[in-house]
């Protein structure tokens, strides 16, 4: 009589290999050596390389396809060494991932891919700086060095601008604005600083005065924009921004200055005609500030005689609890901007000179 023997195992062709996991922060290539390349991993590379910084949430909306898919490319990148990541810390441990690129040889492979068309030695000059500069900031590390307080808050404030710039373009697909708007260009960082001569100012008795003589004053957007209108009449189809990415860092003294710059630029000495920019007229400087409160106290600053004689409808301003209020999403919640980020273009911008909401079509 023959021992009984176990059934062979049945195989089921739709069962995936149990996949080891891969450590978040150390990279392990030779565990994804079967996974190739494909045209939208280059286009995720292109993505971070044009936004800098890119929390995971934004990227794989910015991805074509699916979200889950795009989580496998991400992660196919980041130990295939193409792009590099971090997390901020939070309560609780790391948060999301946040990807940048701090290697030449990313850069090199978007051109070699024809990913960067047009780029000038000047272009790629800076592109290769920004790359220096995060490479010597050593920002994957951060996780490690959570006391590193100014790292935080400049890359707190880099992804509040690529926020914004995600939300702008996010909106521009959505099927109630898709070929309605366009947002037809974008540009920010040291390519926009410069020091603009201003009338200096003095005090006297509560008011304020100008001087014969000059100061120079700072004038750094942290982001300049384009919106293309094709419905609008031709001498309506472009909107130019300014955009300010607020914090809170600034008291509204040296806030008063800042527009007192942009006033000077954009109004008095039509600083905009010149290159970077080549544009006719300056829509709207745009601030946007962390607090409802502060973003309040700013606009009442903006009416101050030391920064233009009069109240100027030029400056505009929100608070990002517009955008990041929390909303239900299945058992969880998410803020509004992932959710809805045509929030942007909805009324929430205000002036200073009307007691009314604007948005970016007005």
């Amino acid at each position: 009589m023959q021992p009984p023997t176990e059934p062979p195992p049945t195989i089921n062709p739709d069962t995936k290999p149990v996949q080891q996991r891969l450590r978040r922060f150390i990279r392990q290539p030779d565990k994804l050596e079967a996974r190739q390349l494909t045209d939208k991993s280059l286009q995720a590379v292109g993505l971070v390389e044009r936004y800098r910084f890119l929390p995971t949430s934004l990227l794989i909306r910015l991805m074509p396809g699916d979200h889950k898919n795009n989580h496998r490319h991400l992660q196919t990148l980041y130990h295939r060494g193409l792009v590099n990541r971090f997390a901020l810390p939070k309560y609780g441990g790391p948060g999301e991932f946040i990807y940048y690129l701090d290697s030449k040889d990313s850069l090199d492979t978007l051109i070699s891919a024809g990913l960067l068309a047009d780029l000038t030695d000047e272009d790629r000059r800076r592109k290769e700086e920004l790359i220096r500069y995060n490479r010597q900031g050593n920002y994957a590390a951060l996780h490690k060095s959570p006391a590193n307080q100014g790292q935080v808050l400049y890359i707190q404030h880099e992804l509040m601008i690529s926020r914004f710039h995600t939300l702008l373009e996010l909106a521009c697909r959505h099927p109630k604005l898709s070929g309605a708007v366009a947002l037809e260009q974008w540009k920010q960082g040291p390519e926009l600083w410069t020091r603009i001569e201003v009338p200096a100012l003095r005090q006297d008795d509560g008011r304020t005065i100008e001087l014969s003589t000059t100061e120079a004053l700072p004038h750094r957007p942290d982001a300049f924009f384009t919106l293309y209108f094709p419905g609008n009449p031709p001498e309506r189809q472009h909107s130019h921004f300014f955009y300010e990415a607020d914090r809170g860092t600034e008291n509204t003294s040296r806030y008063k200055l800042k527009l007192r710059a942009y006033w000077h630029f954009i109004v008095k000495q039509q600083l905009q005609r010149q290159p970077p920019y080549n544009v006719h007229a300056i829509r709207a400087v745009l601030t946007e500030s962390t607090a409802m409160r502060w973003a309040h106290n700013l606009r009442m600053a903006a009416r101050d005689p030391v920064v233009s004689p009069k109240p100027s409808p030029l400056f505009w301003f929100t608070t990002s609890e517009v955008l990041t209020k929390p909303v239900p999403a299945g058992k969880r919640t998410i803020p509004l901007y992932l959710d809805k980020p045509e929030t942007i273009f909805k009324n929430i911008w205000a002036n200073p000179v009307e007691d009314k909401f604007l948005n970016l079509s007005d």
